[in-house]
């Protein structure tokens, strides 16, 4: 007789979800884009450290999230954490700003993708096309993906990240490499420099850097060993990851030298590490570089947007936004209506963008990263709260007990450390438009209305259990 367990089969080990949780990064983006904007606008050659604290705090803050994971209810998102934890208005306020993190992501993601095509469609085939064109193409081609539900393949995928992996290790040994020309120093790993400089900047940008990687924990039920497996597989993603991108910058700072790097990013950030590329490697390694580089922006691209689309397709069924949000396509199956909810929404910020003639790179992206970053840094930071309020509520009948009380506590105060310090610093992120200083105030709006739109609907009765 068939059997009725509907219970996914334990069948992932460690080192399975170890690379799903590095195939969720965007190495090359990570260094290209952010790493050479944590260079000229946050701590210059002190960047690569930057990588190294935000890896440290963020498996401070997986060790308690990942505990917690088997007795949260809900896709596995921060708010379904937070609401665990803090209850349901706080869930409501940090659903609504993860909303908004993830809406802003998508915008500064297609800025990126128009500058970065910009480039390789110059340099590649003397092909001079505005990012403007560029962005507006990176938004139909996302829209249609994010209606559709089009699968880019998990081997594409694959086969793309190892290539972003290898050109980078690439340019590491032959910066590294006995006589290139190039000198090693330990500067970039010093507290002195690594706190130089605007550090709430470069934190900021290391930061975002590790975006999504939290999403290991839905694979909770799947792994042999349950939590114990993920928070194994997602400890060691996130040192191999922070390492790697450490070093990598630390090969990039190296081949311009500590005391240069900083005005050679000011030349053109954009192009920092194309430079490091022609000055160590062979010419197709740069083109190689530069076109990866746009695939990376795109699939990071079609990645938040269908992120977004799932948000509001998920607080549409909860009652947190208008039930025809959570209307399924009749053909296709996809959250089509939430998808071209995104689109508009985003479509009409980029356009805004590019009506006010903004930097693509030192204003768009680097705004909008720094908004995405800083809420993100506070739901974290709610999240490693909520840990430690079911850990006191729950006592030892939840599995935890002092010590996961204690190490979220720590997360917490790094959390609210760096929300602090993004804040204080975020003007810089702006470029020539002022207005956007005021930006960081749509975060608490957006948890006010989170909070009174929970607040007014008939809520499940909040889990204690």
């Amino acid at each position: 007789m068939a059997s009725t367990d509907l219970t996914p089969k334990r069948s992932l080990g460690s080192i399975e979800i170890f690379f799903m949780v590095v195939a969720a990064a965007a190495p090359l983006a990570a260094v290209v884009g952010n790493g050479a904007l944590g260079v000229l606008l946050g701590n210059g050659p002190g960047m690569p450290g930057a990588y190294l604290i935000a890896g440290l705090v963020l498996i401070l803050f997986a060790a308690g999230f990942v505990k917690m994971s088997p007795h949260v209810r809900g896709r596995g998102a921060f708010y379904a954490y937070i609401r665990q934890g803090l209850g349901g208005r706080a869930g409501g306020a940090a659903a609504y700003v993860a909303l908004l993190a993830y809406l802003v992501m998508v915008v500064g993601s297609v800025a990126g993708m128009g500058f970065f095509a910009n480039i390789f469609l110059a340099e590649a085939f003397g092909i001079d096309m505005s990012w403007k064109i560029l962005a507006i193409l990176c938004l139909l081609i996302t829209g249609l993906v994010g209606y559709r539900e089009i699968s880019l393949g998990a081997r594409l995928l694959c086969v793309l990240l190892s290539l972003e992996v290898l050109v980078l290790v690439v340019l590491v040994i032959a910066v590294f490499a006995p006589g290139s020309g190039a000198v090693t120093s330990f500067t970039s790993f010093s507290p002195a420099t690594i706190v130089s400089g605007n550090f709430g900047v470069a934190i900021m940008f290391a930061f975002v850097s590790f975006l999504g990687f939290e999403s290991a924990a839905i694979y909770s039920e799947e792994a042999r060993e349950g939590p114990r497996t993920v928070a194994r597989a997602l400890i060691a993603a996130v040192l191999f990851i922070s390492i790697f991108y450490a070093v990598s910058m630390w090969s990039v700072v190296t081949a311009f030298g500590a005391d240069n790097v900083t005005a050679a990013a000011g030349e053109n950030p954009g192009t920092l590490v194309y430079r490091a590329f022609a000055a160590f490697t062979p010419a197709i390694f740069v083109t190689l570089a530069e076109a990866l580089m746009v695939t990376s922006a795109l699939a990071a691209t079609i990645a938040l947007h269908n992120a977004a689309a799932r948000y509001v397709f998920a607080l549409a069924g909860e009652g947190m936004l208008p039930a025809g949000l959570g209307a399924l396509h009749a053909q296709m199956k996809s959250p089509h209506v939430a998808s071209l909810t995104v689109s508009l929404i985003t479509s009409v910020i980029v356009i805004a963008f590019i009506l006010a003639n903004a930097d693509p790179l030192m204003t768009v992206l680097s705004a909008t990263f720094g908004l995405a970053s800083l809420g993100i840094a506070i739901l974290q930071c709610a999240t490693s709260a909520a840990v430690m309020a079911f850990v006191a509520r729950q006592g030892r009948a939840g599995g935890m007990g002092p010590l996961d009380s204690l190490v979220a506590l720590v997360a917490t105060l790094c959390l609210a450390a760096i929300a602090v310090l993004i804040l204080a610093n975020y003007a810089v992120l702006t470029g020539d438009l002022g207005l956007l200083d005021y930006a960081p105030w749509l975060i608490p709006l957006a948890a006010i209305l989170g909070t009174a739109v929970q607040g007014g609907r008939n809520a499940p009765a909040e889990s204690q259990g």
